[in-house]
């Protein structure tokens, strides 16, 4: 009897140990899909593309708490401050529907920052000690299947369709911006993947696996390099020396950035040499050929610096760390290096080209002038336009989503913008105080507490905050410069960061405390086992209530653009009765409706419909111009100049208005 058990253990533990793997390796390929899938789909800027993860990812967390597949324990202090700090700004956001001039561009804001929340939640609530490296290495293994992408779209023209944003952006015709669909969203995206990569590169025990930590970081570089991205530049130093500094294997690390930067280096010399890959025209002969020779070059880079960093491991494993007082002298001789070189770069003089508005680069077809260059494309005056509209109303601002009409009104330059290229900024303008607060005390909470974590952790540990805080970090910078806070694959990445930062994955083993179960329970620990459960699982079906709205609504008027497109008025017309009915608060339904009565030749109905949609949204100048032109089909021209000035009046730098 005891050898017939001694068999049953022998195969539940020969079972166990591939059921283990497939758990494991599962998740990495999991989180590494979804990351690829939604940097593939426009880095998932689309509403309707971020409403429908949205409901997925609330879906998934409120089926793993009913079904007992998340374990239930009690969230650390830290996940709980800094998401709920988040939670209160998505709840500012939502109530900003009621001052706000547009609600229904108030409302996709709110929408937005729920589907931030749900990352956040589901990283704390599906993450643990044992698997924590699973998710950073699928993390990492998604942004790299990105950057694979990206360079081949490049070196190998017609592998992928051809993008649409050359038509509406000329100027940025030859930098990378595919499969995310904007340059620094793309080098952004990739430079988030460097301190996870590292983490690989440090902390594996097999030497070919420490290898792959560094052999895409060249690729990397050379991604940054052919979007001409400065703010890409920006995020992968920072991501690089936080990680540096909070890591306790800095020698390796060290090493591990010293020879991934000399292969960096080289992938771009490559790049160089090639200036019709580079610069254009990227649809002729010369660009396909250089292209073909630039991809072997910067393949065999990566592979080179994969080999050199695994063998030299290797072969120095067993060789003591130098002495501390070494790396203090390196220390001092990069900052001194690092101070000479701002001050031969005359950051005064810089700093005033930056402000300048006028300032550009000679050719923004350039991408090595660009990367050099100083000039701020505007954003001082995008970022001062912020600030004016946070002075009007300081307190909670003019409501979500109102940037882009207080631009066009006052802004003081003829640019199109939606957001104001800084997300602490455009939210003091749009949230007012409250809003900032509530933000950056989130971010400022969840890093201090994962910091605190990481200085009492064992080596390994440490090394994965490290990577966590530095990826994190990264977007923060990133984020006061760009508007990453709306292409969703890069908040997605930080958030799940920020949750596995201050979930129970990182925290100490000692304060994790499975919930006690078990009959006769006090009505307190009754609550404590099942209060938070049942607050997720409400919780979340409210949200995803609230965000099917604006899906649905979109949904229907896209059936209603169709079906006019096919000359079918009828259904077109139902359909947006339909998006109506579902948000009625939005003006799209309304703007819909007056277009197709329009083109039916109904005037005075299509004048009731876009008076309709103005009670709606009344800063918006388009809405205003439809309304001029049904006046004058109508013979009302003084009442269709008066609306013509009123959207001239909103948007004054239009062309349109230059007549």
């Amino acid at each position: 009897m005891a050898n017939v058990s001694a068999v049953i253990a022998a195969g539940e533990r020969t079972m166990a140990r591939p059921v283990a793997l497939v758990r494991d390796y599962g998740l990495t390929l999991a989180i590494a899909a979804i990351v690829f899938l939604v940097a593939y789909d426009d880095g998932g800027f689309g509403e309707s593309t971020r409403d429908m993860l949205a409901i997925a990812l609330w879906w998934a967390i409120i089926l793993g708490v009913a079904l007992g597949l998340v374990p239930l324990v009690r969230a650390p202090l830290a996940a709980l401050v800094s998401g709920g700090l988040l939670g209160a700004f998505a709840l500012l956001t939502l109530l900003s529907v009621v001052w706000a001039v547009d609600a229904a561009g108030a409302y996709a804001e709110f929408t937005r920052v729920a589907l931030y929340v749900a990352v956040f939640v589901l990283a704390v609530l599906g993450s643990a000690r044992r698997n924590v490296g699973r998710w950073a290495d699928g993390l990492a293994l998604g942004i790299v299947a990105v950057t694979i992408v990206a360079l081949v779209s490049r070196f190998y023209p017609g592998t992928f369709p051809d993008p649409d944003l050359p038509k509406f952006l000329p100027a940025g015709a030859t930098r990378l911006a595919f499969p995310v669909g904007y340059w620094n969203g793309l080098a952004i995206l990739v430079a988030l993947a460097i301190p996870l990569l590292l983490r690989v590169a440090v902390v594996a025990r097999n030497p070919a696996v420490r290898a792959l930590g560094v052999t895409p970081l060249p690729a990397i570089a050379a991604t940054i390099y052919l979007a001409s991205s400065r703010t890409g530049v920006a995020t992968a130093l920072v991501g690089t020396l936080v990680f540096l500094l909070l890591t306790r294997r800095r020698w390796p690390a060290a090493a591990a950035i010293t020879v991934a930067g000399t292969g960096s280096v080289a992938a771009i010399l490559a790049l160089l040499s090639r200036d019709e890959l580079v610069n254009g025209p990227l649809d002729g002969a010369a660009a396909a050929s250089q292209g073909k020779s630039a991809a072997l070059i910067i393949a065999g880079v990566c592979v080179l610096v994969g080999l050199i960093y695994g063998v030299g491991w290797k072969a120095a494993r067993q060789a003591p760390q130098p002495s501390p007082i070494v790396g203090w002298i390196l220390v001092a001789v990069a900052v001194v290096a690092a101070i000479a070189i701002i001050a031969a770069a005359h950051p005064i003089r810089r700093f005033d080209q930056f402000r300048d508005a006028g300032s550009q680069t000679t050719d923004p077809r350039e991408l090595q002038s660009h990367l050099l260059s100083a000039a701020g494309n505007g954003r001082w005056q995008l970022w001062q336009s912020a600030v004016d509209e946070f002075e009007t109303r300081p307190a909670v601002g003019r409501g979500a989503g109102s940037y882009e009409a207080w631009w066009l009104q006052h802004g003081s330059l003829p640019l199109f913008v939606k957001d104001a290229h800084s997300l602490y900024l455009e939210t003091l303008g749009e949230l007012g105080i409250v809003g900032f607060l509530l933000l950056v005390s989130s971010f400022i909470a969840g890093v201090a507490a994962a910091l605190k974590r990481l200085f009492r952790s064992d080596d390994a540990d440490r090394a994965t905050a490290a990577a966590l805080i530095g990826t994190f970090v990264a977007f923060a910078v990133a984020a006061s410069a760009d508007w990453m806070w709306e292409l969703a694959i890069v908040p997605l990445v930080a958030f799940t960061c920020l949750g596995l930062a201050t979930g129970p994955a990182t925290a100490l083993a000692t304060r994790l405390r499975p919930v006690r179960t078990g009959e006769g329970l006090p009505f307190r620990a009754r609550v404590a086992q099942y209060g938070g459960g049942i607050a997720l699982v409400v919780g979340g079906w409210l949200l995803i209530c609230a965000i099917a709205v604006p899906f649905l609504a979109g949904a229907r008027l896209e059936a209603s653009s169709k079906a006019a497109a096919k000359g079918n008025f009828v259904a077109a017309v139902r359909a947006a009765l339909d998006a109506r009915a579902i948000q009625p608060w939005s003006a799209e339904p309304d703007l819909q409706l007056a277009l197709i009565e329009e083109r039916a030749g109904e005037y005075r109905k299509a004048r009731r419909s876009i008076v309709r949609a103005i009670s709606h949204d009344s800063v918006d100048w388009r809405l205003w111009l439809v309304k001029s032109r049904l006046e004058a089909k109508l013979g009302a021209v003084k009442a269709a100049k008066r609306s013509s000035n009123r959207a001239k009046a909103l948007n004054p730098r239009s062309p349109l208005f230059k007549v």
